[in-house]
């Protein structure tokens, strides 16, 4: 690896060649992004490591900037009257994206909402972004049918034409505005199921079987299930474990037997496919025409298992990260197959779940480091054993590791500002303030990729909301930051001198001078109203004047005691606070631990200095919560200074070290104490003890109570609520956004929220996550199951539909509900049909007994007289609580009878001396002669001298008065007879008709063939030809077939002539090389064909393919000849 690839993560500066730099050779071309500093011999140089190593580092950063080592924390608050920085006005901060949609063409509305923080409230802004990025505000003024509340864009009865494309949103305050992530609102489609009958499947009983499903066009994507005709119920693979159901849609069998011989639907469901949310609860489905699996029974044998070549299989075929990966296996064999996942040299995720009998591993929320090659491994007992492996790279939309902070800095300062985000493929940068893209400014402003750095900072024209987007295929992502450049007078109104110090004699002591001022101010000590005359930066005296300010004071003695004045000096004014110091024999903390806050992950520093004499040893302690804090090899404790000042560094701060820390400082003598606490700011912890209120609880709602959990030092904007049934495997959001008003309870510690559109009867289950300015936090642990009332079914059933069976039958089939549409009680359904064109309630009839809950198919006998008659029909389903609503009404035909129509005017003709043309007069497609539609043609042919024919027939479904049968024998008498179809059947046969296939076509082929050079783009061909004999039919010609040789002769071309020995090909081209063959053809067809010659345009090649390596495209004609003539030399040697 070259080290022109690297630069420096701080400014984008890339690292030029610079060998002088490096320890060794070894080292400047080792693998890795991650240089170090190592030690040599004449000091220290650049080295490689790897990412995970542990070692100390250095950091760098540039001069302009090193103000920012000593420069205090600061926050919203700082430079205000606020003390709260929660409560500090601020800009905007986006904390809930919209999700992109896909919306139905039935749906009556779509929403999408963003939310954000700020103080004041941000306002917001939705637009639309068409194709050219040209950019519409959405407002109820551009069109009636949008509905903005906040951030919650409605839109009523969505068209495709005029609203699918690109929506963001952008929430404004007075500091800023910034742009949310785009989301993509699609329109979803699903197409019919073609009605043309498909081929049935055969397989043999105890071998494996597949049954494609071929689904109808769609958008973005579908799920698949299986319909058996004969029960007329779901395929079950949780009950049939040698069946599997496919994300690819097949039906599959490991061992098939003659029990699963039947038809079987397909039928497929509307879905997403990149997590987007489908804008309906009943997306639509469709179901196919019904496929035949015919089972040909054998005997049956021990084998297997044997992994399919379909598997392992991986879904989505593209995975992202945050998506459900699900990995496929199927083993075909002899039950029972076991199956088991590894994945090599690393576990299996811990969001693994195994499902479908181990056959489905999937990962839950994948993330990059979740790629790999894993390995099904299938077994039958503990002797046969099979494995088979499948690599997947989990890509990435961009997400930020570093995000934007927010900058409180002094004017005329310079800032270096990073955003880091990973991705895969790798993001490209863009950097935006206020909404608006920006770029470098020479200068000014310097933006390399996810770095910008602005000098000479100036509130005028720099403050305001800057934000860093990272973007790759799968999309653009933002984070923000809010820049304050600051301008006041010191303050020592939140920070004043401590009142009271204590100093041991002995000892040294720190006294601290801490205002708020911008820019740095400098600093004059008083002592007793005497100027101590101290300068920054003074690093010997006994007492002395710290870099930051703070007043050192080394060897304390009695005459060190006093009134201490701190003043601060900026160019917009001044300030002072003074305290005073006792000196004391006992051993005392000097700098006492503060309160302290601290955002999560970020590191936190709590002083605390002991001031004791030097003559006698001390021991300093940490307590957090009244606990030791072991401090050795501790990755969030270690001891340190800071500025000076001596304290506990917590590194990498959770929300679990929030609390009371405790400093300890013990001599032999004596003992000091003090405390402070730290509180970690993040997201609300997780609330507490969820539950539904029974008192509550209705057939389609419920009201959900819980407890605040930790507030983590800010108070909560909002909750989610989230549910899943018993059944269901994810979660799901069913309220995105309530305010943490709404949900209140007077006089209660309780909070609630009414969760509506439920599904009667089910068991649901409950989790709540609680969200702040810093994001939203960790869900509740799962509620018990509550139930709502059961109640009469509230959907239909789906896909109502039928026709076909057997003669006076109306079939009836529909999709049944799934359980958890019941209602809470076992459903079955009333099925009503009545003849087409009847009026009144009265005309509907309905079978004597309802139809079982798992059954979706019912057959009523109407008579043989209402063969192919349309009726009306619908589907209720029904439970002890009462009856659902009706499905829509669909039209069905009633069984078909046999055609009564007979082919007429059956004639034929000679194709040639295996095929003879078949032709009649078309039947009219009507019921009355058909008895049905016609489906077809049956064309029924013998050997018409024989004693003892055997019948054969060739069928076609097409409406064509004509067929080509074919594989006849040559010179031989046929009779042919034609009959009608519909699906009950075949009608009458009709009159029958003769004819003799032609005599053979040449048996012989042309010999001595040649190709010479005839022209710019032609070739001459010349061959010795062929005579036919008494059983061929005379020969009528010759024809050249050619081709480029590295196509398939199905590409070839043909230059016909008559009875002679030679002819040109015109239009060939150069540096190709072509293939010929020629051969007779006479009334009986192309005769055999003769061998196979090489050819260019400058004449035939002499090629032996058993030791030839054929090239013939243009780009490498020139080295196939090489390979031809080493080819011919080598074989004439070897002769």
């Amino acid at each position: 690896m070259a080290t022109g690839d690297l630069q420096w993560k701080g400014d984008g500066t890339r690292i030029q060649q610079a060998d002088q730099y490096w320890l060794n050779v070894q080292e400047m071309f080792k693998p890795g992004l991650h240089i170090v500093y190592t030690y040599a011999v004449t000091g220290y140089l650049w080295g490689r490591e790897a990412e995970s190593s542990q070692i100390p580092y250095i950091c760098e950063i540039s001069m302009n900037e090193a103000y920012r080592i000593t420069q205090t924390h600061r926050d919203y608050d700082y430079g205000t009257a606020f003390r709260d920085p929660a409560l500090a006005p601020r800009g905007p901060d986006m904390i809930i994206q919209p999700v992109s949609l896909v919306a139905v063409s039935t749906a009556a509305s779509a929403s999408f909402e963003c939310v954000a923080t700020g103080n004041p409230a941000p306002t917001y802004t939705i637009v639309f972004i068409d194709n050219e990025n040209n950019r519409t505000v959405i407002s109820p003024e551009a069109d009636s049918r949008y509905t903005v509340t906040n951030g919650k864009v409605t839109i009523q009865y969505p068209d495709e034409r005029n609203d699918s494309g690109t929506y963001q949103c952008i929430a404004e305050n007075s500091f800023g505005a910034i742009l949310g992530n785009t989301m993509h609102f699609t329109f979803g489609s699903l197409g019919s199921f073609s009605n043309v009958d498909r081929e049935p499947v055969t397989a043999f009983s105890h071998e494996s079987a597949q049954i494609n499903c071929v689904p109808p066009i769609h958008k973005p994507a579908v799920t698949y299930q299986w319909l058996r005709w004969r029960t007329g119920s779901y395929v079950r693979p949780d009950l049939t474990p040698y069946i599997f159901i496919s994300r690819n849609g097949k039906l599959y069998f490991s061992v098939v037997s003659k029990e699963d011989e039947d038809e079987y639907f397909c039928i497929v469901e509307l879905t997403s496919n990149n997590g987007a949310a489908i804008g309906t609860n009943q997306p639509p489905s469709r179901t196919s025409r019904p496929i035949l699996l015919n089972v040909i029974q054998q005997v049956e044998t021990l084998w297997g298992p044997e992994i399919g070549n379909d598997f392992p299989a991986v879904f989505p075929a593209r995975p992202v990260r945050g998506q459900n990966v699900y990995l496929e296996c199927l083993a075909y064999g002899s039950m029972t197959i076991e199956y088991s996942w590894t994945r090599q040299l690393l576990p299996l995720p811990t969001t693994v779940k195994s499902l479908d009998h181990n056959r489905v591993l999937m990962i839950e929320g994948a993330q990059i480091e979740d790629s790999g090659t894993y390995t099904c491994h299938a077994s039958r007992g503990s002797s046969v054993r099979v494995s088979k492996s499948l690599t997947i790279n989990i890509e990435a939309k961009p997400f930020f590791s570093f995000p934007l902070g927010d900058q409180h800095v002094d004017i005329g300062s310079q800032l270096t500002w990073r955003c880091e985000a990973k991705a895969l493929p790798t993001p490209t940068y863009a950097w935006y303030k206020n909404g608006v893209r920006i770029t470098s400014v020479p200068g000014e402003i310097t933006i390399a990729k996810n770095v910008m750095l602005i000098n000479n900072l100036d509130p005028v024209k720099h403050n305001g909301m800057y934000q860093c987007s990272a973007t790759n295929v799968y999309g653009e992502v933002f984070t923000e930051g809010q820049l304050r450049v600051l301008a006041f007078p010191p303050s020592f109104v939140k920070k004043p001198v401590e009142e009271r110090m204590f100093a041991a004699i002995g000892g040294n002591a720190t006294i601290i001078c801490d205002p708020e001022a911008a820019p740095f101010p400098t600093f004059t000590w008083r002592k007793n109203g005497v100027d101590l005359g101290l300068n920054h930066g003074d690093t010997t005296s006994r007492v002395r004047m710290l870099q930051n300010g703070n007043l050192f004071i080394q060897n304390v003695g009695q005459g060190d005691a006093g009134a201490y004045m701190c003043s601060a000096e900026n160019t917009y004014g001044s300030a002072s606070s003074a305290g005073v110091l006792d000196v004391t024999s006992s051993t005392v903390i000097n700098i006492a631990p503060q309160p302290t806050s601290v955002h999560v992950n970020n590191t936190a520093f709590l002083t605390c200095t002991a001031s004791a004499s030097t003559d006698i040893e001390f021991v300093q302690t940490w307590n957090y919560n009244g606990k030791s804090i072991d401090l050795k090899d501790n990755l969030h404790y270690s001891l340190g200074t800071s500025q000076n000042v001596q304290g506990l560094y917590v590194r990498l701060a959770q929300l679990k070290h929030a609390g009371d820390y405790e400093c300890v400082v013990m001599t032999t003598m004596d003992i000091s104490r003090a405390t402070a606490r730290l509180t970690v700011l993040g997201p609300p912890g997780p609330p507490a003890g969820v539950y539904a209120d029974p008192t509550t609880i209705t057939t389609t709602s419920m009201r959900i109570k819980w407890s605040v959990g930790a507030l983590n030092g800010l108070p909560i904007d909002f909750y989610m609520i989230e549910g899943k049934t018993e059944k269901e495997h994810t979660w799901t959001v069913i309220i995105p956004f309530i305010s943490d008003v709404d949900t209140i309870v007077p006089t209660s510690d309780k909070h609630n929220v009414d969760v509506p559109g439920l599904k009667s009867g089910v068991g649901y289950m409950f989790r709540v996550s609680a969200a702040n300015s810093l994001g939203i936090g960790q869900p509740s642990k799962p509620s018990d199951i509550f139930q709502t009332l059961p109640a009469a079914p509230s959907v239909a059933p789906k896909e109502v539909g039928g026709g076909g069976g057997s003669v006076g039958d109306l079939t009836l089939t529909w999709m049944p509900l799934t359980e958890e549409e019941w209602g809470g009680s076992v459903v079955s359904y009333i099925v009503y049909w009545r003849r087409l064109g009847s009026v009144g309630d009265s005309a509907w009839a309905r079978p004597k007994y309802d139809i079982p809950a798992d059954v979706g198919k019912y057959v009523q006998t109407v008579g043989q007289e209402l063969y192919y008659t349309q009726y009306e029909v619908k589907v209720q389903a029904v439970n002890s609580f009462g009856k659902g609503p009706n499905s829509t009404i669909a039209i069905v035909y009633s069984a078909e009878d046999l055609p009564i129509a007979v082919t007429t005017n059956v004639r034929a003709w000679r194709e040639n001396c295996t095929s003879i043309l078949v032709m009649w007069d078309p039947i009219p497609d009507e019921r009355e002669i058909m008895r049905g539609r016609l489906m077809g043609y049956q064309v029924n042919y013998f050997e018409r001298n024989d004693s003892e024919p055997i019948i054969n027939s060739i069928s076609w479904r097409t409406s064509d008065p004509q067929g080509l049968v074919i594989g006849l024998l040559p010179y031989t008498w046929y009779t042919f007879d034609v009959q009608v179809l519909n699906t009950a059947g075949m009608g009458q046969i009709s009159e029958k008709f003769h004819q003799r296939t032609y005599q053979n076509a040449p048996i012989l082929y042309p010999t001595e063939v040649y190709v010479h050079s005839h022209g710019v783009n032609s070739v001459l061909v010349k061959w010795r030809g062929v005579s036919t004999g008494v059983y061929e039919e005379p020969l009528q010609g010759f024809k050249i077939r050619y081709w480029l040789s590295n196509d398939d002769i199905r590409t070839a071309k043909d230059v016909v002539v008559g009875k002679v020995d030679e002819a040109v090909i015109y239009g060939l081209e150069k540096n190709n090389l072509y293939k010929l063959r020629v051969l007779g053809y006479s009334q009986g067809g192309d005769g055999n064909l003769g061998d196979t010659i090489y050819f260019t345009l400058g004449g035939m090649v002499y090629v032996d393919p058993s030791v030839s390596e054929i090239r013939a495209s243009s780009q490498q004609i020139k080295s196939f000849f090489l390979v031809l003539v080493l080819n011919v030399v080598l074989t004439l040697v070897m002769i």
